[in-house]
């Protein structure tokens, strides 16, 4: 948990993903980590945007929650932003105050919901198989395209995480006992002077550990983050009990 302090009043900017994201990888500048943005492999890590997400006033105390497989990255950043304290986000600015570790154990049953929105896609082979018409060379999956494809690209990438992370088979899905989608997101981004637009989705899903290894899946989904482009700061995954009503104190 990093807890930072706004420097002047500002309105919340929804499109602080490239700003935070380019502050991460410059903080493990001069680490073991210094070349991770170059590798185009899965990035187990992920982050959520700056807690509460609204409009703030000067001396307001705001906090990003950063998580990872692995703690020392996870400590690495961190440190950065600390020894480095000034932080923009964009028209956010603020000064990073202190960093500390919060426990998040998952009980035996629960729920999972959404810091920040899931962005699955799927290929031109894909949707030839599922009966969908895309001009495109990867499509974002959204609610027309029904839940069977979104789970299927979601177990995906989880199980591709699993051997990364852990260098073995991954238990078979389904991971979770149900599930609600909340609603979709459509986020622009710009890219140098490019916008690029990204479509994702808020949702929450309810579990029952079955196993050990079933407890591996459900951490590194709170860990690397659910679906695609977890370090660009998407599907960033929470405990529900944990969600609040956007006070200031996070549990």
């Amino acid at each position: 948990m990093v807890e930072m302090t706004a420097r002047r009043d500002f309105e919340y900017d929804n499109t602080y993903n490239r700003s935070l994201q380019a502050r991460i990888y410059n903080s493990l500048d001069g680490t073991e980590y210094a070349g991770l943005h170059e590798n185009d492999n899965i990035k187990l890590f992920s982050y959520s945007p700056p807690i509460p997400p609204r409009n703030g006033e000067e001396g307001d105390t705001r906090r990003l929650i950063i998580a990872g497989d692995d703690d020392t990255l996870v400590t690495t950043i961190a440190t950065g932003l600390c020894q480095n304290p000034e932080l923009n986000l964009h028209e956010m600015p603020f000064h990073v105050e202190r960093a500390f570790s919060i426990d998040v154990t998952l009980g035996d049953r629960g729920a999972l919901t959404t810091g920040s929105p899931i962005i699955t896609r799927f290929n031109r082979d894909t949707a030839d198989e599922h009966g969908i018409e895309t001009e495109y060379d990867k499509t974002y999956w959204r609610p027309e395209h029904g839940t069977d494809l979104f789970f299927e690209q979601l177990n995906r990438n989880i199980q591709q995480k699993y051997r990364i992370a852990y260098d073995e088979q991954p238990p078979d899905p389904p991971y979770f006992t149900g599930y609600s989608f909340d609603r979709e997101v459509v986020k622009p981004l710009r890219f140098d002077t490019e916008p690029v637009t990204f479509v994702g989705g808020e949702w929450t899903f309810e579990y029952e550990i079955e196993s050990g290894d079933h407890r591996k899946v459900l951490n590194l989904a709170l860990d690397a983050g659910l679906g695609e482009l977890n370090a660009l700061g998407f599907g960033f995954m929470n405990r529900s009990e944990d969600v609040n009503d956007g006070s200031d104190e996070i549990p």
